[in-house]
């Protein structure tokens, strides 16, 4: 078990998604406000999450997002991923009525946890390699997702 101290930088915060995302094996969930901080389109975050999602047809990956504007305007790398792997890639806006959450959290496996206290700031935690201290944060995932919301598909709509 291990829990790290506080981190107050963006970098080391960016850093430490990047390295989690890469030791993922079964699931990644993530609660964030738009995914800017994470810099999940950037090309090496790109390449680990297909990586990931090829490895295995159980890997599972699930975005819960409070805004999608930015996903749909700066990650078009994200995009054409959930286009390829749309049976195990999953992205939902939550609802309105569930916008008020502040924090934000990447859960790799269910057990190691990288939550953001408030979406506003780096100010977050990790938790590495401890199933029970991470199970309050896949629970709490579970419901916010479960609570549904509008999914967003890679397919563009039109004439």
């Amino acid at each position: 078990m291990t829990i790290g101290p506080i981190i107050t930088s963006w970098t080391e915060y960016a850093d430490l998604a990047e390295k989690l995302l890469g030791e993922a094996a079964h699931s990644i969930d993530i609660l964030d406000n738009d995914l800017q901080a994470l810099r999940l389109d950037r090309p090496s975050q790109i390449e680990c999450l297909s990586r990931f999602l090829g490895r295995s047809p159980t890997t599972s990956l699930r975005i819960a997002l409070r805004k999608t504007d930015v996903l749909r305007r700066q990650h078009p790398r994200l995009l054409e991923l959930l286009s390829t792997y749309a049976h195990k890639f999953h992205i939902r806006e939550i609802p309105s009525h569930l916008s008020h959450l502040a924090d934000c959290m990447l859960v790799v496996d269910r057990q190691s946890v990288l939550v953001r206290f408030h979406h506003d700031h780096a100010r977050s935690r990790e938790i590495r390699d401890d199933e029970e201290a991470s199970k309050p944060y896949s629970k709490r995932f579970d419901e916010i997702w479960d609570e549904g919301g509008t999914p967003i598909s890679a397919a563009t709509t039109g004439l």
